[in-house]
């Protein structure tokens, strides 16, 4: 289990750490964002057993972001997120880059 701890925070964006139960640090998630509605999330996590737990908390903390930030426009936000040197995919992503590499063919 993971829990999303604040580090830092401003008028346009914030730093949390991830965190597991025992209260160490095994990553970060952080976003910044313009008045325009532009989001931008960065994230990072460092132990692998964590993936999945990783992927469900982001993906729902992303949603609501969007919502927040974005509104109900249609613009998608600027995701990147990575274990060690694998980048993973949330969820619409996955479909989108299907659909590339089909085109690709």
């Amino acid at each position: 289990m993971i829990f999303l701890e604040p580090q830092f925070r401003n008028e346009h964006g914030e730093i949390l750490n991830v965190v597991n139960t025992h209260g160490k640090a095994v990553g970060y998630l952080s976003y910044m964002y313009k008045d325009q509605g532009d989001l931008y999330v960065l994230g990072q996590l460092e132990d692998e057993g964590e993936k999945q737990n990783f992927l469900d908390v982001t993906t729902h903390f992303i949603s609501g972001l969007k919502e927040a930030v974005v509104g109900n426009e249609e613009a998608e936000p600027y995701v990147y997120i990575h274990l060690g040197g694998e980048v993973l995919n949330l969820g619409k992503e996955k479909s989108d880059q299907k659909a590339e590499e089909e085109e690709e063919e």
